[in-house]
């Protein structure tokens, strides 16, 4: 099996893509402008400051990105805001990369809006050039609530004994899993403390007794399959300064193994056939999806469609670990925070209304966890009771898995992206065998501390 690396590499990101973030392929949309209390779009800030009744009137911007669906709610929820506290908000949406194209134009301009929609892997850079403002004073003065808050859920908006983001929904990487296949194959299905080793054999006695695959865990997303491990020997993915590696010569050589093992798996027939797995155009293209695979790996914010597709009864399982592991290696992603800008002229409102969007009952019914599944407990309570049966198992494990999860490390470098497309590309070689796994990494950790000095 051999192709060109340039065919490899744009595989190999449409397969990062369909990881279930929902980031980069949402509909392009316009800024627009709503003003508050729900009023019209074509009305002025000036006309609804006049008829809001006795006392000031704050104007706040507010920015993201996301599909209709996801404009549409936010608008609802902030226009109830705004009604309630006297507060005007303008709002600018468009797709992803046009967001941030658009955001540090207005930062060189010191007009960036007041709350914008941040992610882990632009939060660092943000924070570093001061573009962000610590939330902690209000936190502190009861502005921004967080009482009914676990931490696990709050961490990743942590960062440099700061509170620079609130999350607004929470995924966790999972194992998925068809309990169907488990069951006609005879093997037990993954406790939640499995090992890597657990995996592995798993997955070889699944398809000498049926002949039924498991999805190259490794392929696309293999940040996400290596970075919990790393931290179940205490370690890090990255170096707490960002500019290096957060882990040992050991665990490096424990990492190899990982790689080595899912190529094996792949020469064995246990593994999807790489070929096979990067030309799935979406998710319900996928084996997993449509019954021929017993196991995949993906995020908990996409089980209920990949059970949806074909109607299928799927579960969810923990992350395997080292079978050396000291500690908690799972953590509990934020899919995005809400942050406030310095150009921001009220934090203190701005930080009322993140606190709002949170924290309301009826807000967050509007919302309907499209973001993930909220932080707040007395919220995620709420919208499991509402919920299908399948996404009752995502509140569910969520709730769950929390014992296994330990809080987020430091947000990731600002270069970091590309960092995991070189082990995204070089991990593709290898299952291809044109780079061995040994080198596979360490061609990743070489290309990656010249990015990340940068």
């Amino acid at each position: 099996m051999t192709r060109p690396l340039a065919v490899l590499t744009a595989a190999c990101m449409a397969a990062t893509l369909l990881a279930g973030c929902g980031s980069s392929s949402q509909q392009e949309t316009t800024a627009a402008s709503t003003t508050a209390g729900g009023q019209s779009s074509g009305e002025s800030a000036a006309t609804t400051a006049a008829d809001s009744g006795s006392g000031e009137n704050v104007e706040l911007r507010v920015a993201w990105w996301g599909n209709q669906q996801r404009t549409d709610d936010t608008i609802a929820v902030f226009d109830q805001f705004g009604a309630e506290n006297n507060v005007t908000f303008s709002y600018e949406y468009n797709s992803y990369d046009s967001y941030w194209e658009t955001l540090a134009t207005q930062s060189v301009g010191n007009n960036m809006p007041d709350i914008i929609q941040q992610v882990t892997d632009q939060f660092a850079g943000y924070i570093n050039n001061g573009l962000l403002v610590d939330l902690t004073p209000y936190v502190e003065n009861g502005s921004l609530d967080l009482s009914d808050c676990d931490e696990a859920y709050i961490s990743g908006g942590r960062y440099n004994g700061g509170l620079y983001g609130v999350s607004l929904g929470t995924n966790v990487m999972t194992i998925i899993y068809n309990p169907a296949l488990f069951e006609a194959a005879g093997v037990e299905t993954p406790s939640p403390d499995w090992t890597w080793s657990d995996f592995v054999a798993t997955a070889r006695e699944i398809y000498e007794k049926t002949g039924v695959q498991t999805e190259n865990v490794a392929l696309g997303m293999p940040r996400y399959l290596l970075e919990p491990m790393i931290r179940s020997k205490g370690q890090s993915l990255y170096s707490e300064d960002g500019l290096g590696f957060g882990f040992d010569d050991e665990t490096k050589a424990e990492i190899v193994s990982v790689i080595q093992d899912c190529y094996d798996l792949v020469q064995e027939g246990v593994f999807v056939d790489p070929e096979e797995q990067l030309l799935w155009q979406d998710n319900s293209e996928r084996a997993l999806c449509k019954g021929e695979a017993a196991m995949g790996m993906n995020w908990s914010s996409v089980f209920s469609n990949f059970c949806n597709y074909y109607d299928l009864d799927l579960e969810m399982a923990n992350q395997p670990l080292f079978d050396d592991a000291t500690t908690q290696g799972m953590y509990l992603r934020p899919a995005q925070f809400f942050s406030v800008t310095k150009d921001c002229e009220n934090p203190e409102m701005a930080a009322k209304a993140i606190s709002y969007f949170v924290n309301d009952s009826s807000a967050n019914q509007i919302l309907g966890g499209e973001r993930g599944i909220p932080a707040v407990t007395s919220i995620r309570e709420e919208l499991r009771e509402s919920a299908s049966e399948t996404d009752k198992k995502v509140y569910d494990f969520l709730d769950s898995v929390i014992e296994y999860c330990r809080d987020a490390d430091p947000a990731e470098p600002s270069t970091s992206r590309q960092s995991v497309e070189v082990l995204n590309n070089n991990v593709t070689e290898v299952m291809y065998g044109q780079m061995t796994a040994q080198e596979c990494i360490d061609s990743w950790m070489d290309q990656s501390l010249e990015i990340l000095a940068k």
